[in-house]
């Protein structure tokens, strides 16, 4: 992928010149609509969803290479950072890359290698000497994945999905990490220079535990494969476990049940109880804003005025950093909608570094989010890393399997981690309903 400037440049000039297709198109579908056109206003439709695809794309691909760019000049100050200081880091990137290098070997192996395995519990151990946490924690079997794969595991990871942009993430060390979240009650007071002073109510906190589970991929590649040179182990093996543990963790994040599993946002279904109210919703339970539609027949859609609801039933502290939330088939639906004076609603980002916007506020697109339809909740927004947290076990695990599948080499990668609702006034949800 190219990424350099002009690359930039040019998917945003293309992203513009879609934006205005989109616009034109869809006012004229909106005047054969009210001209009872329904033919024109058919034809116009199936224009307008090609050129949706269109968006989509010059959308991702501005996004790709923004990405690509400040992970570029994040290795670029590391590797600087490292030049500096040649004497504390030398011994450490010495060993890493050992380390790696015995991993590739070992990741190649085509059967049982007990030199090369030895040789990995060795480094890994001089590791915890080191005290080098990326290679050395260790855990129940396995060995860890290098530092530079773990790192292009997640930076796929963020690619494919907006949850570790969006949410708390914290590395932890034990499944017993909880946090504590204020939910009002400390009272202050105005008083004289020589008045008396009494002592003010102290804030009421909620304890809030991520449930834990082990999140795990499980790709499989030929012998064959492993053995010819030109085969890029590490780069197959970062893509195929980034794209199970994006698609998965964003499920979870939104569903899970909290049995070996984080607890998801909607887990416990949202309410709609506003914040502070007597007695407070239940702390694992966020607050919502009907959308109704059309009653006969259901037509399950979203209108303007619920979104703008929606902003602004979210209390002002959490709207500094606050995102929409939706999969591809809403933001398709919403890029259509225009507010009282004829404007629409969403403006794509038409500048390096800036997102899609719906009322001014970014949007991310979430593919595990519901669709829009009955009792559904298509849109969410909010000050998500506010709102939840995620909580990862140190480090990725890995361990080989040359038995089960002959002629394959299974390679079956884990990471502990957790989650669960965090400050649930932080987060409202759009529901469509009849």
């Amino acid at each position: 992928m190219d990424t350099s400037m002009t690359a930039l440049t040019k998917s945003i000039n293309s992203l513009g010149a879609a934006f205005e297709a989109f616009k034109e198109t869809n006012d004229e579908r909106i005047g054969a609509l009210e001209k009872g056109d329904t033919s024109k206003a058919a034809e116009l439709d199936s224009k307008l969803g090609k050129i949706e695809i269109d968006l989509g794309k010059l959308g991702k691909l501005k996004s790709d290479i923004e990405i690509e760019m400040r992970q570029q000049k994040e290795r670029i100050e590391e590797l600087e950072s490292r030049r500096d200081q040649p004497g504390r880091t030398g011994p450490v990137d010495k060993l890493r890359s050992e380390y790696k290098q015995t991993f590739i070997d070992w990741m190649r192996a085509k059967g049982s290698d007990a030199t090369l395995e030895s040789k990995l519990r060795s480094l890994q151990a001089k590791a915890i000497e080191m005290k080098d946490v990326t290679i050395g924690t260790a855990a129940a079997g396995g060995y860890a994945v290098p530092e530079e794969i773990a790192r292009e595991i997640e930076r796929l990871e963020r690619k494919l999905s907006p949850v570790r942009s969006l949410v708390k993430v914290v590395t932890v060390g034990s499944s017993d990490y909880k946090e504590l979240v204020s939910i009002g009650g400390a009272t202050s007071g105005w008083i004289g220079e020589t008045g008396s002073r009494t002592a003010t109510a102290t804030p009421q906190l909620r304890e809030r535990a991520p449930t834990h589970g082990e999140l795990y991929a499980y790709p499989q590649a030929s012998e064959w494969s492993l053995d010819d040179i030109f085969f890029n182990v590490e780069q197959w093996l970062a893509e195929e476990v980034a794209e199970s543990f994006a698609i998965n963790e964003g499920d979870a994040v939104i569903r899970g049940n909290g049995t070996s599993k984080p607890t998801g946002m909607l887990n416990t279904t949202p309410v709609t109880t506003a914040d502070f109210a007597s007695p407070l919703r239940n702390a694992a339970a966020y607050q919502y804003i009907a959308s109704p539609s059309v009653p006969s027949p259901a037509v399950y859609q979203i209108y303007p005025d619920y979104l703008m609801d929606l902003v602004y039933t979210l209390n002002s502290s959490y709207r500094t950093g606050a995102t929409w939330v939706m999969n591809s088939l809403t933001t398709g639906a919403i890029r259509k909608l225009k507010d009282s004076q004829g404007q629409y609603l969403w403006a794509p980002g038409l500048q390096a570094g800036q997102p899609d916007s719906l009322l001014g506020y970014p949007v991310a697109t979430w593919e595990q989010l519901d669709d829009i339809g009955a009792n559904a909740f298509p849109v969410a927004f909010g000050n998500f890393r506010r709102g939840y947290v995620l909580s990862d076990r140190v480090g990725l695990r890995i361990t080989r399997d040359n038995i089960t599948n002959p002629g394959f080499i299974r390679f079956y990668v884990r990471r502990r981690e957790g989650g669960t609702v965090l400050n649930n006034d932080a987060i409202k949800w759009l529901r469509t309903t009849a």
